[in-house]
């Protein structure tokens, strides 16, 4: 696919809209059959819910009681295959499930399951689901992947030794199980875009993403436009053989705004859901190398995650939302709320507001259903590809999903849209390894750490580049600390006195390679600082980030001509304040550019 300017057009490709985990793992399964495919978003790739997640590759125990087994049995053999597939974003990780009491539950469940809801809520009670009903619970959970191969669950005391530091007055019991962990999907939805390019290389199809650009349907035509400040002018026209909206929570907005042809009811009922990320040692330790998945006071799950070596996820809320999903903000009733629930699971390290180090908010693109005495927590997370009838080009919506069935999704959805097309499927994820894979994490990062070595970097130093990188990018990393050598340069504009800040290799205080910054833009799509440091070094999340890593960054992208020099300042300011006003993260330390 050829993109060309607007008097020219685009022909044959199937137009996707969004560039979240589904609509990136979409266009990744068409381009494997050899189909041509544009993506276009209005912001960067991963940049909606995908970001605003609880981080985990899971089966969905809860959903068990909505009698939701086959998304329970997908889901578990999705993770089973992405733990496979992507080992170095996708990992293992066991479960603690506190338990109050052996009995109790069973009669909620079962009208769960019969879809009664609010029964269900009144038989509760205000002790939660027994360790007899948690057991039967698990002990499915094992069944349905089938031979996968992965550790049984446990029922214990929760006073045994190597436990969390669980209040085993409260919950004597728990049940031990196992999920997996993504702690990065911005990393992962980018993995695969990088994948999609590949396999747009093997099939000979062509591949193209406009982000930070908007689209509107025309007589059939696409006109793609940039947003405002984005990179290039000129508007291009699509004629695409379909149109896929996998734009999330903005579902219903986009096909008001970019496909006013289509006619279709609201779609969208999405749920707000807040997390936040601690910076308590004593709770962090009190986790060891398990997550605890347990009910607060209301009875709503809540999850308390290891967030790498030193800090911890909690999440999450789950509140009805109206209005545009950009709005959506962690407020500080539901802080307290997940800190009361932190509190009421393990009291002995309870998190304080000062160990609040930043908060994420998103809304869920479920579907939209009338609520009818039902919570926000039984509406369906099952994926739906829902056709809209008589448009030219035909054109589909993609609503509800979760992170671990973006492959299994795009498989579904790919044969559906092929089939419409008369086009045969002529490839498969289903075995597709992640561009990152490894066999041994060790291995590659020793081979890393070399490369860091040889551009200079003492040993100590180099091996927490080398550790870092490789939780980036996998094997990929060793191209990106190859990139080392090259990258040390002064950038323009910026005047040196021996070895300043500007001619050393690492980005300050955050020890990450200037190298990566030039990789994101490269080879990642990154136009901008926020996209670098929000999802592709994934900095949003370290507790070291400062203005001056801010400036390091900035000026890597003066260098790749993203950023004029006299505007690197007013950028840096910029994406402190967002990260003061979205994540409630202030920055320390600050330099003159």
């Amino acid at each position: 696919m050829t993109v060309q300017a607007t008097n020219q057009t685009v022909r044959k490709t199937i137009a996707i809209l969004g560039a979240g985990i589904n609509g990136a793992a979409l266009a990744r399964e068409l381009l494997l059959s050899g189909v041509s495919v544009v993506v276009i978003d209005t912001a960067d790739i991963a940049a909606g819910a995908t970001a605003w997640s609880t981080r985990l590759v899971h089966g969905g125990l809860r959903y068990l009681e909505y009698g939701e087994v086959e998304l329970v049995r997908e889901s578990l053999v999705e993770r089973d295959r992405l733990v496979r597939l992507a080992p170095h974003l996708v990992r293992p990780l066991e479960f603690c499930l506190p338990v109050r009491t052996r009995l109790g539950g069973m009669a909620a469940a079962a009208a769960r399951l019969l879809g009664w809801e609010s029964l269900a809520r009144a038989w509760q009670g205000t002790r939660g689901r027994g360790a007899w009903t948690v057991g039967m619970g698990l002990w499915l959970y094992d069944q349905l992947p089938g031979g996968s191969g992965w550790p049984r669950h446990r029922m214990v005391r929760a006073s045994a030794g190597g436990m969390p530091a669980v209040d085993a007055d409260s919950f004597p019991f728990a049940g031990l199980y196992w999920d997996a962990q993504l702690l990065f999907p911005e990393r992962f939805t980018v993995e695969l875009f990088v994948d999609a390019r590949l396999a747009a290389a093997e099939t000979g199809a062509e591949f193209r993403i406009f982000t930070h650009h908007r689209c509107r349907l025309e007589d059939g035509t696409l006109v793609v436009e940039p947003i405002a400040g984005a990179r290039g002018s000129d508007a291009i026209r699509i004629e695409p053989a379909a149109v896929i909206n996998a734009t999330g929570a903005w579902v219903d907005q986009t096909l008001a705004e970019a496909l006013p042809a289509v006619s279709a009811g609201r779609l969208i009922g999405g749920t707000k859901g807040s997390h936040l990320l601690l910076r308590s040692a004593r709770l962090r330790t009190a986790l060891g190398n398990r997550g605890i998945y347990a009910e607060a006071a209301d009875g709503r799950p809540v999850f308390v995650l290891p967030f790498g070596e030193r800090l911890v996820l909690v999440g999450t809320t789950d509140l009805p939302f109206s209005g545009d999903p950009d709005d959506a903000r962690t407020d500080e009733a539901e802080i307290d709320y997940l800190l009361g629930a932190v509190a009421g699971i393990l009291p002995s390290v309870a998190a304080s507001r000062d160990d609040v180090l930043q908060h994420y908010c998103g809304v869920r693109p479920l579907p939209f259903v009338s609520r009818d005495g039902g919570t926000p927590a039984s509406i369906t997370r099952r994926h739906m590809l829902v056709r809209h009838a008589d448009t030219l080009p035909p054109c589909w919506s993609i609503v509800g999903g979760k992170l671990t069935t973006c492959r299994s999704l795009a498989e579904t959805a790919a044969a559906e849209v092929l089939a419409q097309l008369g086009i045969q499927v002529g490839g498969s994820s289903r075995d597709r390894r992640m561009p990152g894979w490894f066999e041994r994490q060790s291995s590659v990062e020793a081979v890393a750490r070399g490369q860091a070595v040889a551009a200079g970097l003492p040993d100590d130093l180099a091996t927490s580049v080398a550790r870092q990188a490789v939780a980036l990018y996998g094997s990929r990393a060793v191209a990106v600390c190859t990139a080392i050598r090259s990258e040390r340069r002064s950038p323009p504009g910026l005047a040196s006195s021996g070895p300043s800040p500007a001619e050393q290799p690492l980005i300050r205080d955050v020890d990450l390679p200037k190298s990566a910054v030039a990789w994101s833009v490269r080879e990642e799509w990154a136009t901008g600082l926020e996209d670098v440091v929000e999802r592709r070094l994934m900095l949003v999340f370290d507790e070291r980030l400062s203005r001056r890593s801010l400036e390091d960054i900035a000026a890597v992208l003066v260098e790749e001509g993203l950023l004029e020099q006299e505007k690197l300042t007013a950028e840096v300011e910029a994406v402190a304040e967002r990260l003061r006003q979205r994540y409630g993260k202030t920055l320390e330390g600050t330099t003159a550019c």
